[in-house]
Parts: structure tokens; sequence; C-alpha cells
């Protein structure tokens, strides 16, 4: 097999493209608020984190639909470790003065993190799918049809009941859904759909974690003042106003998840041996 041949000319800078890269943060503050470029470096990086979660995620599906366990496990823990790196992302925020980010914070209107169309995506292939979201991205046809997509297609918890049933497991219903899985856990034949289960609440405990922290950086810097974007939380949350706090919002969103029946299962299991 012939080696792929190296590009003579190919540079560091060149292949990351750091011209094009370095060229992105454009400050909308004048004269320029000392803080704003720091807030703009964060967000393009979520937005970059976002991008390999995507692809890791769309990977793992396709790892689940054909059985391959071990190499689904082994990507989700790349998920949850680019997780872990995001809330650490979130001190980087907290770094800054509320005063200092109230100084080019009105600027951002009606621009919100509501808007970003990737965590959309993460959120419905992980099996969270809202269909008032679409109302967020209304103004963009693109955009409602990449999500649409992630509604439609195969999400990590409809992969992961497909795995189930060909294992021999009935996943038609939601009571099904949660016999399977507490089986899983009581019987060590299934040691392997074991440890997928709690690497699977790993990442999404590690989301949860995620929200918290965000929702908390939200209200260290802006209190309970409403987010530049209520526009669109207002729909979210039911009110056709721009009255519904953004801190609020953010609030409500750290309790959902991603696969609550690999949590609520906890609440059935018993005590008893199990040979690991």
């Amino acid at each position: 097999m012939a080696m792929p041949q190296a590009k003579p000319d190919l540079t560091y800078e060149s292949y990351l493209r750091l011209p094009e890269l370095l060229s992105l943060q454009t400050l909308q503050s004048n004269p320029p608020a000392h803080d704003e470029l720091q807030f703009i470096i964060v967000h393009q990086s979520y937005e970059l984190w976002f991008r390999l979660l995507l692809y890791e995620v769309r990977t793992i599906i396709g790892h689940l639909r054909a059985g391959r366990v071990r190499q689904a496990i082994w990507l989700i823990r790349r998920l949850i470790e680019i997780e872990r790196v995001m809330i650490q992302q979130v001190q980087v925020l907290e770094t800054m003065s509320p005063v200092h980010f109230l100084e080019f914070r009105d600027l951002l209107r009606p621009a919100s993190g509501l808007q970003s169309l990737q965590f959309r995506e993460l959120e419905f292939l992980s099996g969270l799918r809202d269909e008032r979201f679409f109302e967020v991205f209304a103004g963009s046809e693109a955009s409602r049809q990449r999500l649409q997509t992630a509604y439609d297609g195969p999400n990590l918890w409809s992969a992961f009941c497909e795995l189930l049933h060909s294992r021999g497991f009935a996943t038609d219903t939601v009571e099904q859904q949660e016999r399977a899985v507490e089986h899983i856990y009581t019987d060590p034949r299934y040691l392997d759909l074991h440890q997928l289960c709690e690497v699977m609440v790993e990442y999404d405990e590690q989301f949860c974690i995620w929200r918290s922290r965000h929702a908390l950086m939200a209200e260290r810097m802006v209190g309970a003042k409403p987010g530049t974007g209520d526009a669109y939380t207002g729909k979210l949350v039911g009110r056709a106003s721009f009255q519904a706090p953004g801190v609020r919002y953010l609030q409500g969103r750290v309790s959902v998840r991603f696969f609550p029946i690999l949590w609520g299962v906890r609440t059935q299991l018993g005590g008893g041996p199990y040979d690991t």
C-alpha cells in the first residue's frame, strides 16, 4: 500500500489556516471593550467543540446500529473529555466583571446562544428533541432543514434501542425499554451493555453539569436581566413577549436529560451480588 506523500509547501500555519482563523474575531464595541475578544474566542471555541461532538456522535450512532459496542464506548469517553473541557471554559468567562460585560452586552442583541444550530443538532442527535426550537431558526431555511434532518434521523437513544433489539430485547415501548435496561444492570452476561449504559449516563451527566455552570455564570454576569435573545426565550417558555428572564430559562434546562430511562432505572434497582 502506497504511503500518502507529504506536501512540501505545507506548514503549521497553512495546515490550520491560521490567517483565516485569526481574522474571525470581529469586535462590535467602539471603542473596543477589553473583554469582548475573550468572549468571542470562548464562544467560537465552543462551536468548534460542538462540531467535533457532532462528528463523534454521528459515528457513535453508526457503531451502535452495527452492534459495535466497544467502539461506541471508546468514542463516548472522548465525548465526556470534551465536555469536561467545555465546563472548564466557563471559568474563563467568569474572569470577566459584570460591569465589563455590560460594556458590550447590549450590542449583541438580538444574537443569542439559543441560535447555536450545532448545539440544537447535538441535543436532537443525543435524543432530546423539542419541536419548539424550530421557531428559533424560522429566518433560515437551510438551518431549519439541518435541524429537521437531525430531528427525523436516528439518535443515540434510538440507536441504543436498535442495539438492544439486536441482542434479543423488546424495545417498542417505554416500559419494555425500562425492563431491558434493568435486566442489563442485573445480569452479568450483559456486562458490555452495562458499561455502555454507564458511559452514556456520564455523557448525559457532564452536559447537566455544563448547563448548570452556564446558568450560574449567566446569573453571576447579569443577575435576573432578560437574555439578549429573549424574543426566542419567550416562545420557548410559552410567553409571546420579551419578559422571560434569560437566567430563569437556563436554570430550567439544568434538569433536562438525554436518557431519562437510564436515570430512572436506578430507582427500581435492588441490591444483590454482581459478578464483574
